[in-house]
């Protein structure tokens, strides 16, 4: 086990992960919610196992570990983003996919609309996740399983951090298609930045803090986009109050530059984008702990 401060090292199978930081603490938490590649054993999906993971970040929390060593801890999930999403609010929860009424709150949800709710209607472009419906019974349970734990260590975390210094940054950490395609808010066939940074069109971190991020990017030559294709999601919305010194962007890497989209094979650029990333991390530690 390993522990700094108030943060350790925690696992739990299947659903969670958190590496505490390995050098003195610094204002910034990271999470990976979508690099999950474990099916759940209670998971039947209508589609292969092979089709379920299209959707995941993968390697994304691979390129982040750099965190850790920063002083940073790193959050991620270890189940597929299509089983169950934490970057949803229970609100996106999609009651066609549900065998008989469900009975919680939900509301107009354009994520919910396009198949890519809390639990996700379809696996990619037109093919259903699930061959039946799914009970009451069974949503309910991946959300406490799942859903529940992952909000409530990042929680944790965002807490712990902000007690210690007054203040805390959160790199909501994913990756992107490098084009739109059937099921995203852009139009198929987009094309898309090397580097998406959501924060809410202006509203959930400092504008100073989300420049230092683009202009370090930039001079390493990665051209950066602002809340287009994202904008940010739950996970930034719940969590930041950049008036009380809680920041949080959404950070979306383009999947070309370091892997094969069909295959998921790390790609010759790999290596380089994750000493980039790693060079962005120690920048982004030295500011948060001098403000």
């Amino acid at each position: 086990m390993t522990m700094l401060g108030d943060i350790t090292d925690l696992s739990i199978d299947g659903v969670l992960s958190i590496i505490a930081p390995r050098a003195p603490l610094v204002p910034l938490v990271f999470d990976s919610p979508h690099s999950g590649l474990t099916m759940p054993a209670e998971f039947k999906p209508a589609v292969s196992a092979e089709r379920v993971r299209v959707a995941a970040d993968t390697h994304v929390d691979d390129l982040f570990s750099s965190a850790p060593e920063i002083g940073a801890p790193l959050l991620k999930a270890h189940f597929p983003r299509s089983f169950l999403d934490v970057n949803r609010s229970l609100l996106d929860m999609d009651p066609q996919i549900v065998g008989g009424k469900w009975p919680h709150p939900v509301r107009e949800s354009p994520t919910a609309k396009r198949g890519m709710g809390l639990m996700w209607r379809y696996a990619w472009g037109d093919e259903p996740m699930h061959a039946t419906p799914i009970s009451v019974a069974e949503a309910e349970g991946r959300i406490r399983r799942y859903w529940q734990p992952y909000h409530r260590h990042l929680a944790v975390l965002l807490n712990a951090v902000y007690a210690r210094f007054g203040r805390v940054y959160h790199i909501n950490c994913h990756s992107m298609t490098a084009v739109g395609h059937a099921i995203s808010s852009d139009l198929p066939g987009t094309v898309r930045a090397d580097i998406c940074i959501g924060d809410m069109n202006g509203t959930s971190a400092s504008a100073e803090f989300v420049a230092l991020i683009a202009e370090t990017l930039r001079a390493q030559g990665l051209n950066v986009a602002f809340n287009k294709p994202f904008r940010g999601a739950e996970l930034v919305t719940a969590y930041s109050n950049p008036a009380h010194g809680r920041h949080a962007v959404q950070f979306e890497i383009n999947r070309k530059l370091y892997m094969d989209e069909t295959t998921r094979e790390r790609t010759a650029g790999y290596a380089d984008l994750k000493q980039s990333l790693a060079r962005l991390n120690r920048v982004l530690a030295k500011y948060a702990s001098q403000r």
